[in-house]
C-alpha cells in the first residue's frame, strides 16, 4: 500500500505538467532558476568556505529559516494544492496504520522538497576543510529538510478545520501578505541597531539552536568548536522533536483519514446593505454589490491593504536614507493600484456573472456601477495621500501639483480599468480560494495583460506628468495647478470615455466574457 501510494503521488506529479503547456513551461522556467541560484550560492559557498565568518551560526539561521518557511507559508497559503490530502481517502476504508506513514512519505515527492534538500546540502558543503563537521553538516541537512517537511504537513491537516472559516482565510492572508511586506524594513532594522554582525547573529543561532527550527542545523557548528557536549544536546532535542513530530503528524494524517472534511459555510447576511444606500437603479445595484465584493471578499484585500502599508514602507525608507521624496508619490501610486483593482472584477465575479448577462443590464450601467464603487473606495486615501505630505513638510506650493497627479492616476486606472476588464480576462483565485494562488497554466497570461494595461495607464498620464515635473523641479505653485486642472480634464474624459467605450465591449462580448469566466472555474 505504501508503494502504491507513492506511485500515485508520483503520477498525479506528472500528470500536473500535463495540464496547461503554459504550466508546465512556467514550472520548467521557475525550476531552473531556482536549481541555478542554488549552484550558485553552493559554488560561493565551496569556494568561500574558509572565509565564512560565524560558520556555526549562520548554518543555524540558514536551517531555521528553511524550516519557519515550511511552517508558515504553506499553513497559510489555503489555496495549496493537496493532491493526496488526508481527508480524500475517507470513503476507501484503508487502515490507519498503513495511510498514515504512506501519506507522510509523499509529502517528500514535490518540486520544493527537493530543491530544500539540495540547497540544504550545498550550504553545508562550507565545512568541506573539516571532514567530520561535513558529515555531519550533510547529515544535519537532510534532518533539517525532513524536519521541515514534517512540521509544514502536520500544520496544514491541523489547519484545514480552520480553512472552512471566511474569517480565518481573510485573517491568515493579512497576515501573511503584512509579514511578507513588512519582513524587509523589520530585518533592516533588526540589523542596524547592532554595531556587528555577531552582537546578533550569536545570540540568535544560540536561541534557535534548542528550538525544533533549528536543533539539527546547530550540530555541526558544536562540533567544529569542539563543544561536544552541546553537540550531544542538540542531537538529543533534534532526535526528541523529529520523533515526537512523526508520531503527532501520523497521528493527525491517520485521523484526517477517516474524518470527512468540513464544510464551508455560507456567509449570512442581515438587512440591504449597500443597497440600501445607493440609489434602486442599475448603476447603483452594480456599484452595491461591487462594494460588498470590496468589504468581503479577501481577493479585494491586497488593493486595500496596500493603504496604509504604502506610507510605512515609504516613511521606513525616508528615516533610513534622510530621502522622503517618495512620500509624494503615494498618492498616484494608490491611484493607480486601486484603480488597476478592477480590471478583473469579472473575473472575480465567476460564475456570478450570470446575474448581469440574464438581466441585460447595459454595458454603461454595468461598467460605471464598477468605477462608482471603486471611486467610493479610493477617493479618501487619494485626497489624504496627495495633501497630506506637503502639508506636514510646509511645502504649500507641491499641494496643488500632488493633488492634480493623484487624481488624473486614479481616473485613469478606472477609465483603463473599465476597457480592459470588458475586453480580457484571465484566471483568478476562484471564490473562497486563497487570494495569492495563482491558478495553472494562467501565470503568463496574466502577467502580460497586467503589463499591458499598466503601460497604457503609464502612457496616458503623460501630458499630466510633463507639467508636474516641471512644477516640481521649479518648486512652481502655477503649474501645479496647471497640472491640477489637465489632471481633473484628462482624467474625468478618460473615465466617461473608458465607461462608453467598455460598455460598447461589455454588450458585444457578454456570451464570450460569460463563457471564459465559465472556464476559469
Amino acid at each position: 500500500m505504501v508503494a502504491h501510494v507513492l506511485s500515485l503521488k508520483l503520477r498525479l506529479l506528472a500528470n500536473g505538467f500535463k495540464r496547461s503547456v503554459g504550466q508546465l513551461i512556467g514550472v520548467i522556467i521557475g525550476g531552473l532558476y531556482a536549481l541555478g541560484m542554488i549552484t550558485m550560492l553552493t559554488l560561493a559557498v565551496w569556494f568561500a568556505a574558509d572565509e565564512i565568518p560565524f560558520q556555526g551560526e549562520i548554518f543555524t539561521l540558514i536551517g531555521s529559516a528553511v524550516v519557519l518557511g515550511w511552517a508558515i507559508i504553506p499553513p497559510l497559503l489555503t489555496g495549496v494544492d493537496l493532491t493526496l490530502e488526508p481527508s480524500r481517502f475517507v470513503q476507501f476504508g484503508i487502515p490507519e496504520k498503513t495511510l498514515g506513514p504512506a501519506l507522510v512519505l509523499a509529502g517528500f515527492i514535490s518540486i520544493p522538497a527537493v530543491l530544500t534538500v539540495v540547497g540544504l546540502l550545498g550550504a553545508s558543503l562550507m565545512w568541506r576543510s573539516d571532514a567530520g563537521a561535513l558529515m555531519l553538516g550533510l547529515l544535519a541537512a537532510v534532518a533539517t529538510a525532513v524536519m521541515a517537511i514534517l512540521l509544514c504537513q502536520y500544520l496544514v491537516i491541523m489547519a484545514t478545520a480552520l480553512r472552512a472559516k471566511r474569517r480565518f482565510r481573510e485573517l491568515t492572508f493579512a497576515l501573511l501578505f503584512l509579514l511578507l511586506v513588512g519582513l524587509g524594513p523589520i530585518m533592516a532594522s533588526v540589523f542596524s541597531a547592532a554595531e556587528s554582525m555577531g552582537d546578533w547573529i550569536h545570540p540568535l543561532s544560540t536561541v534557535l539552536g534548542y528550538t525544533p527550527l533549528g536543533a539539527f542545523a546547530a550540530v555541526p557548528g558544536a562540533y567544529a568548536s569542539a563543544l561536544y557536549g552541546q553537540m550531544a544536546i542538540h542531537l538529543a532535542l533534534g532526535a526528541a522533536y523529529l520523533g515526537g513530530l512523526y508520531f503527532l503528524l501520523a497521528r493527525a494524517t491517520a485521523k484526517a483519514a477517516i474524518t470527512p472534511p468540513p464544510q464551508q459555510r455560507a456567509a449570512t447576511a442581515k438587512g440591504l446593505g449597500f443597497f440600501k444606500l445607493l440609489p434602486a437603479t442599475p448603476t447603483g445595484a452594480v456599484a452595491a454589490r461591487a462594494l460588498t465584493y470590496w468589504f468581503k471578499d479577501p481577493r479585494y484585500a491586497v488593493g486595500v491593504l496596500i493603504v496604509p502599508v504604502l506610507p510605512l514602507l515609504f516613511w521606513f525608507t525616508g528615516s533610513q536614507s534622510g530621502n522622503y521624496t517618495m512620500m509624494y508619490l503615494m498618492g498616484p501610486l494608490i491611484g493607480i493600484l486601486l484603480g488597476f483593482s478592477i480590471s478583473a472584477d469579472i473575473s472575480y465575479d465567476n460564475t456570478a456573472f450570470a446575474l448581469h448577462a440574464l438581466t441585460g443590464i447595459s454595458g454603461r450601467a454595468d461598467r460605471a456601477g464598477r468605477v462608482l464603487s471603486c471611486f467610493l473606495i479610493a477617493i479618501i486615501p487619494v485626497l489624504a495621500a496627495a495633501i497630506l505630505p506637503g502639508l506636514i513638510a510646509g511645502e504649500l506650493w507641491r499641494i496643488p501639483g500632488d493633488l492634480g497627479l493623484s487624481l488624473a492616476a486614479l481616473f485613469v486606472a478606472l477609465g483603463v480599468s473599465s476597457v480592459s476588464s470588458a475586453r480580457y480576462t484571465y484566471a483568478v483565485p476562484l471564490p473562497g480560494d486563497n487570494p495569492m494562488k495563482t491558478p495553472p497554466g494562467s501565470g503568463m497570461r496574466m502577467a502580460l495583460t497586467q503589463l499591458g494595461i499598466m503601460l497604457t495607464m503609464g502612457l496616458l498620464l503623460i501630458p499630466v506628468l510633463i507639467p508636474y515635473t516641471i512644477g516640481w523641479f521649479q518648486h512652481s505653485q502655477v503649474l501645479g495647478f496647471i497640472t491640477l486642472g489637465a489632471g481633473l480634464v484628462l482624467g474625468t474624459g478618460l473615465v466617461l470615455g473608458g465607461i462608453a467605450l467598455g460598455g460598447k465591449w461589455y454588450e458585444k462580448r457578454t456570451p464570450e466574457l460569460m463563457q471564459s469566466v465559465m472556464l476559469n472555474k
